[in-house]
Parts: C-alpha cells; sequence; structure tokens
C-alpha cells in the first residue's frame, strides 16, 4: 500500500520538530510499525519497502542507495560541466528521485546553482504517483531555504509514463535504474494507441527489445537513446544480462554502433545494495551518443561501490573486435577482468573449431524428456519395484514374462565428470530431489523409469552435460559420454553430426575435451547464469587436434565412462572404429582413472596449443593450504571463477589441478 501523499506528509512534517517526522502518518499509510523518517530523501528510500509484494515486483521497484548513484551520475555528466547553457537531464522512471538527487549533486560540484538545476535542468516521471512527488519534495527540500515552489518542481517532475513521456533528441543526459522486471499486463505498459486510436503492442514500437520476453529495462535503455541529442550522455543501472544474454545482443550491438560506450562496470549483490537475491547481477553502464565503439572500459563481479566510485576504477578495456572474436554466437562479453585471461582466451580461440551451430561439430537437444510436461511418463522406480519390476543384467528393468520393459532416466544428479553412476536417488521431487553416493559402483539407482517404447533414442553415443550449473562451482561443465540412455532436461544432449562415420570415436572426443580444465576455464568466462545450455555453448570451441591427439582423448573418454555393465555395444561399437586397442578395458580402478584424468588434461591442452605457463596461469592458487581455502575471508581474495576450490580438502600435491601441472612441468623438462 502506498504512504499518504507527499502534500500531507510535508504538512506534518512542518508542524512538527526535525527529527522525529512522519511516524504517525507512516503508520496510519501502511499498518507497518511506525519508522523515524527526518527527510523526503530518506522517505522516498524507505517508501519502495511499504509496497505490497506483488505490486512491487511488477513494478520493479528497488531503491538506488546513493552509493551507486552518485558516482554513476557523475561519471555521466562531468564531461557536460564546461556546457554553458542549462542542461537538460532526465530520468525516465525516477522512483523517489535518487538519481535526480545524485544529478544534482553532481551539478553542484561543477559549481551549478541548486535552485537553477532543480527548476531548469531536472527533469522526471514515474508510473507510480505517489513516488514521482516524493521525487519532486526530495529535490525542492535539497534546495534548502533558496527552494523553488513545488508546483514550479511539479511541471516537469511528476507522473507518467517514462517509454513514452518527452520528445526525441530533446536532452542532454539520461540517469536513472529503469524497471528490471518483465512487462507485464496492466502495467500500464501493455500497448500504445496508434494514430487512429487502435491499441498496438509495445514491442513494435521498439528495434532491439530482442525475442522472447519483453524485458522493461531493455525498452529504457533504447528509449534513453532516442530521448538524447547527438553528444548526449546515457548513466543507468541495469542488470547484468544487457552484456550476456543473447537476446539482448541487438540493444548490445546498438549500443556500440550508436555510441560511444565507455563503462560496463559489473557488481554481484552480495552487499546487498539491493533487497533481492544476493546472487543477482547488474552494472553500471555509461555511453555517450553520436560516435561508435572500439572498447569498452569493463569490469565484472564487483561487490563494493566504492571501486567505481574511484577517480580511475580498476577496469580493463574490452575491444570489440574480441567480442566479436570470442562470441561470434551471441555477441555477449566474456567476463574477465584482464589482459593475461583475453590473451588466453585468443589462444584457445584461434586453435579451436565451433562446438555447435552450422560449422559446428554436434546438435545440441535440452535433454529427451521435459521433467514436468512428460512427466506421465514416468514410473518412480521404487514403485516400480514393489510391482514387481526387477533390474537385469542389461541395464533394464523387466517383470517376469511381460513385453514392457523399462529404462532407466537418467539426471544431472546420476552424473559426475565422465562417471556415468555418481548419484543414486535419495528423495524428494523437482527442485528439492536429492542424491547421495550408489550403494554399489555399478549399479545405477534413478529415480525414474520410462518404457522402452517411449524412448526413440538410437544415436551409438552421445555426451550428456549437466544443464543447471554455474561458473563459480568447482566445476562447471559436467559431461558424460552415454549409450541411447534416455535423458531428462536437467540434461543438455550433444551428439555427432549425422554424416560422421565414427560416432562413438566423436562423441567420446567431445565428452574428453568438455571434462578437461582448458575446456572448462574458457566456459566459464562465458557462464553468467545458471543455465548452461546450448546459447551459451554457442560460442565454445573444441581443439583442431592430429589424428592420433584426438584418437587418445576420444579412448580415455570411453574407457572412463564406458563402465556399466551393459555398454559391451557401444565398446564393441569403438572396436569397429579403431577406438580401443585390443586388451584394453574401462577404468574401474581409481586408482587409473586418476591417471587417465591427468592425461587427459595435457593432450586437451596442447591441442588447445597451450604452453606449461598457460596452465600455472590457469590454475593459479590451487596449491593454496587446506586451512588458507576453508577461510572465507582468504577466499574472498581469489578469483570467483578460478579451480582453487577443485579437491581443495586434499593435500596439494594430491589436487587434479596440481597433479596436473607437475605432469606438465615433467613432460617439458623432457622435451
Amino acid at each position: 500500500m502506498a504512504v499518504a501523499s507527499a502534500r500531507s506528509l510535508l504538512a506534518a512534517r512542518n508542524e512538527r520538530p526535525t527529527g522525529a517526522l512522519f511516524e504517525d502518518d507512516c503508520d496510519r499509510a501502511t499498518g507497518a510499525a511506525a519508522v523515524a523518517v527526518a527527510s523526503f530523501a530518506q522517505l522516498g528510500a524507505l517508501y519502495p519497502q511499504w509496497l505490497a509484494g506483488p505490486p512491487r515486483k511488477r513494478a520493479g521497484a528497488w531503491f538506488t542507495p546513493r552509493e551507486l548513484a552518485d558516482p554513476t551520475a557523475l561519471r555521466t555528466l562531468q564531461p557536460l560541466a564546461s556546457c554553458e547553457r542549462p542542461l537538460r537531464i532526465v530520468d525516465p522512471a525516477c522512483g523517489g528521485g535518487a538519481f535526480l538527487l545524485a544529478a544534482l549533486r553532481a551539478r553542484l560540484l561543477a559549481g551549478a546553482c541548486a535552485r537553477e538545476v532543480v527548476e531548469r535542468e531536472l527533469f522526471g516521471v514515474d508510473l507510480d504517483p505517489t513516488a514521482a512527488q516524493l521525487a519532486a519534495w526530495t529535490l525542492r527540500e535539497a534546495c534548502g531555504d533558496n527552494a523553488p515552489a513545488i508546483e514550479a518542481i511539479e511541471s516537469h517532475v511528476h507522473a507518467g509514463d517514462g517509454l513514452r513521456a518527452f520528445g526525441d533528441g530533446t536532452f542532454d543526459a539520461v540517469v536513472g535504474n529503469p524497471p528490471w522486471e518483465t512487462l507485464q499486463h496492466g502495467h500500464g505498459l501493455a500497448a500504445a494507441k496508434d494514430a487512429r486510436g487502435a491499441n498496438t503492442p509495445l514491442r513494435a514500437g521498439f528495434q532491439f527489445a530482442g525475442r522472447g520476453k519483453l524485458f522493461t529495462y531493455r525498452l529504457f535503455v533504447e528509449r534513453a537513446l532516442l530521448l538524447l541529442r547527438s553528444g548526449g550522455r546515457l548513466g543507468l543501472l541495469v542488470p547484468a544480462s544487457l552484456y550476456f544474454d543473447r537476446d539482448a545482443r541487438p540493444l548490445r550491438e546498438h549500443l556500440m554502433t550508436a555510441c560511444r560506450w565507455e563503462w560496463m562496470f559489473g557488481f554481484e549483490n552480495r552487499r546487498r545494495l539491493f533487497t533481492i537475491d544476493s546472487r543477482y547481477r547488474f552494472c553500471a553502464i555509461v555511453a555517450e551518443t553520436g560516435a561508435s565503439t572500439t572498447a569498452i572500459r569493463v569490469a565484472f563481479s564487483r561487490t563494493e561501490p566504492s571501486e567505481w566510485a574511484a577517480d580511475d576504477p580498476v577496469h580493463l578495456k574490452l575491444a570489440i573486435r574480441d567480442v566479436h572474436l570470442l562470441s561470434p554466437s551471441s555477441g555477449a562479453f566474456v567476463e574477465t577482468n584482464c589482459d593475461r585471461d583475453l590473451e588466453l582466451l585468443r589462444k584457445i580461440t584461434a586453435n579451436g573449431t565451433p562446438l555447435l551451430g552450422a560449422n559446428g561439430a554436434c546438435h545440441w537437444r535440452q535433454g529427451d524428456f521435459n521433467m514436468t510436461s512428460d512427466r506421465a511418463q514416468f514410473l518412480e522406480r521404487t514403485t516400480a519395484e514393489r510391482n514387481g519390476y526387477v533390474r537385469h543384467p542389461d541395464g533394464t528393468w523387466r517383470r517376469g514374462d511381460a513385453d514392457a520393459v523399462l529404462l532407466p532416466l537418467v539426471q544431472g544428479g546420476m552424473l559426475a565428470v565422465l562417471h556415468p553412476n555418481a548419484g543414486a536417488f535419495a528423495g524428494g521431487t523437482g527442485r528439492a530431489v536429492r542424491w547421495r553416493t550408489p550403494s554399489e559402483p555399478l549399479v545405477p539407482e534413478p529415480q525414474y523409469l520410462i518404457a522402452r517404447s517411449s524412448s526413440s533414442v538410437e544415436a551409438p553415443a552421445r555426451v550428456a552435460l549437466r544443464a543447471l550449473s554455474n561458473a563459480t562451482n568447482e566445476r562447471s561443465a559436467i559431461p558424460c559420454l552415454l549409450d541411447s540412455a534416455p535423458c531428462g532436461n536437467s540434461l543438455g544432449v550433444l551428439w555427432p553430426r549425422p554424416e560422421t562415420k565414427t560416432p562413438v570415436r566423436d562423441a567420446a572426443f567431445v565428452a574428453g575435451v568438455l571434462a578437461s580444465l582448458t575446456f572448462d576455464w574458457a566456459l566459464r568466462k562465458r557462464l553468467a547464469g545458471t543455465n548452461l545450455n546450448g546459447f551459451v555453448l554457442a560460442d565454445t570451441v573444441l581443439p583442431i587436434a592430429t589424428d592420433n591427439n584426438r584418437a587418445e582423448i576420444a579412448e580415455i573418454a570411453l574407457r572412463m565412462c564406458a563402465m556399466l555393465p551393459w555398454h559391451g555395444p557401444m565398446l564393441v561399437r569403438a572396436h569397429s572404429e579403431d577406438l580401443l586397442r585390443d586388451r584394453v578395458q574401462p577404468a574401474l580402478d581409481q586408482s587409473v582413472r586418476d591417471e587417465l584424468r591427468i592425461r587427459l588434461e595435457l593432450l586437451v591442452a596442447r591441442a588447445f596449443g597451450l604452453g606449461t605457463d598457460d596452465l600455472e596461469w590457469m590454475l593459479r592458487d590451487c596449491d593454496l593450504p587446506v586451512e588458507r581455502l576453508q577461510d572465507r575471508q582468504a577466499t574472498a581474495r581469489l578469483d570467483p571463477k578460478g579451480f582453487w576450490r577443485v579437491d581443495r580438502k586434499l593435500p596439494p600435491h594430491l589436487r587434479l589441478p596440481i597433479r596436473t601441472l607437475i605432469a606438465a612441468n615433467s613432460a617439458a623438462s623432457r622435451h
């Protein structure tokens, strides 16, 4: 529920001593506990919290902290300080006025007069009339005793629709924090009137909104650019998806070609700067119209606003040619904060060939069965076993002599890196499903079974990859080579293009590469969300390897994955493709598997053209003592996407990254 009108609150303030203000008014208006509010600026900060949950989310109403608004506004407006005429500065979704107030402070630093700025330079609208009133009163309050009449301020700071208000090309600067939500019906933005008075979809009025859902921030960024004159400046806080979402590519390209995009400073919300998920990421962008971009100053995963407020924030210059080179499919920014990372990514790309796409090695699909819409086809394994179904040596479940044959449905929690039976169903459903270590290493215990007649998978070998992931997990890519086992959509599935004559060899090679630290390192620079899908993989590459190198990588992956009793047909097919040498067996012993993993790491790194120095950079900090890796303060200073989490409970010399480095240095010394 909204608080009482700003006018009545001002009247209440004028009747009471400063410092003990508005408690009764806020309590009567919201039903909440009394809160002491000493200024309209403070009231504007508290106001979003008093909105009920759904309206607040629908409006995207989140107060912007001064520590974010001030440096963004200052960096936007500083280059305009020498302008001899009054500026025109607008916030098209002004809320309680946080950014307008920040713009005022920036203008005061440039020597402007507060009253003149508030009367002549600052403009703003908001769909919420109460928020817009608070913004106007906040600006008046900031002027002190020399404040203009509220009517003068409200003539250009008032309720309105920022996607339709104001004329194109009429402003020197646009600042603000537009709504971050998807467009909702009834939000006042769903349609616009055409010349005949008929409703037309809002998307039709925007060229760069992208496909899929209509995200409000994208609309406001595009609208902001239209509002600016040539040479005008933009300073906004927006969701991080602006730089990594495939569907935001048209807007990114527009910012790069129609503007000189100066800054993209990325934050993680770990300090709870906004009262939303601490993992949520957002960024401050600054640009100037009337020019094009050759390089952008970028920073990623920052948590302290003081870094953005510094005179010269620590940053990396990301060249536009690198954006196109490293992300040809999505145009996304790779998340790196140093030139050494960029150099290594360029090397991997130069020695690679696409994994997916028209010229890619594989097809991609998000599982074979949807865990929601296909649920009617699933049978709980425990229920099936109570009804007489028994697991047979060929990996199927059967009941007596009946024709019905059930197959295990493979889910993400069942797989580990190059291991087809790492998790057994322990209980729960959906996102609350639990997995445990299998009772027997070669006996799967799936959650669901599915009729063989329902599965149309016929590929002799495929690669399954966990779809739910994160760039700050121990590993981001969790791949495993499978036979034709049906998969749920918690797994992405890759398989070689149909024209290949060696499908097992080719699939095993892909599985081996995806399991490597080298591939995972490059993937983590692209994985900005938690969904490892085909859009992310479309910009990754496989190494251009020699035939011998490919065969050895494929053999290692096959030996590590084809370990279950019913994988015999896949092994037979591998022999027919001259993949397995005589008497080479699946790797069941852990010591053998460990040695194969190290050999795999060296082979993939060599295929990508990496040297020992590259591996040392990629695997830095992996030799830290166990005690230090258990210290949150110590690990907070490490690369959040680093591999120091891998085997961190083991002594350093037993960890996969360190054993890989030891082997790489040993091999280098022999040559």
